[in-house]
């Protein structure tokens, strides 16, 4: 069964007499299969919060539909098994971290037996016992994100949902964070989270999409969509007419201590004969390696392709 799947998802803004032309979401269609850790890209204003309040069913959709574990969104007995945590969260500042877990435990239907154990758990995982009896007031931004996951983690949630979670956080928080999203996945809880932060992103998920102004660029699996994107190509010292002929096409360029170049090409057909029939004609003045694009790398080129399209 798929986590999530949505069939050509379509949100605009607007009221009943008037609407923006242009949709927040654009026919949204993906599937994310269980035992996912999914990373929901794209620049800001692209619709990754849209589609995140699409499927907590705190928006309604213009058009198509949403399903998480095969049912709607409004579907109670589904909700029961989510756990969320909004972008930039605020919580009543005069409640303690123990008191607004108790609140959230009794919306949870959580047992009045099993809330105290259940709660002091949770703060646990997040490393804030220490703060269970503070006042929410006075959390930094990285203490409000833990409790912000202890909350969303109080019903042992299937699908955890979270909009931005490391944004604001400095590195060692950041890294905190992750652990404890992978922690969860281990467990075996489903992760569906958005974020910019690329370099997070490569080494959390397994799965990610591309929005960019509520189009979807790519999703799949990352190790598929970053495979092999391109090639280097290492030019030795005095080749110049190699070189002069291979730079326009090259999208990065080193020229290294002892004279020679490394060059960087993307995957395209009819380059990659060209320079495979250059390497069997020159084989000491050229030698070819296969490429992989990081996310970030990968995540640009996408984007400015889509803007010369979009």
């Amino acid at each position: 069964m798929n986590v999530i799947e949505t069939k050509e998802l379509t949100k605009f803004y607007g009221s009943l007499f008037w609407k923006k032309k242009e949709p927040a979401l654009d026919k949204l269609t993906i599937e994310i299969p269980e035992g996912s850790v999914f990373g929901f890209l794209g620049p800001n204003g692209a619709g990754k919060t849209t589609t995140i309040r699409l499927l907590m069913d705190l928006i309604k959709p213009s058009s198509g539909e949403a399903l998480l574990f095969g049912q709607p969104p409004d579907n109670l007995e589904m909700k029961r098994v989510l756990g969320f945590l909004p972008d930039n969260p605020v919580f009543s500042t005069y409640l303690t971290a123990y008191e607004f877990l108790d609140i959230c435990a009794k919306l949870l239907r959580i047992p009045s037996t099993e809330r105290k154990k259940r709660i002091e758990e949770v703060v646990d995982t997040v490393k804030m016992s220490k703060h269970l009896f503070s006042k929410l007031g006075g959390f930094s931004r990285g203490m409000t994100q833990r409790i912000g996951i202890a909350q969303a983690i109080l019903n042992k949630p299937k699908l955890l949902i979270l909009d931005e979670p490391l944004v604001g956080l400095d590195p060692h928080g950041r890294q905190e964070l992750k652990d404890i999203i992978l922690a969860q996945k281990n467990r075996g809880t489903n992760v569906f989270f958005s974020s910019h932060i690329l370099s997070d992103v490569e080494k959390m998920c397994d799965r990610i999409s591309i929005l960019y102004q509520g189009n979807l660029l790519c999703y799949g699996k990352l190790e598929d969509l970053l495979s092999e994107t391109g090639s280097r190509v290492h030019v030795k010292h005095g080749e110049d007419e190699i070189i002069k002929d291979l730079l326009p096409e090259a999208t990065g360029t080193i020229r290294l201590s002892d004279g020679s170049w490394e060059l960087v090409f993307q995957n395209k057909p009819e380059l990659s004969k060209r320079l495979k029939s250059m390497a069997e004609q020159n084989p000491k003045a050229l030698t070819i390696t296969p490429s992989r694009e990081n996310l970030e790398d990968f995540f640009f080129r996408k984007i400015e392709n889509a803007q010369q399209i979009i």
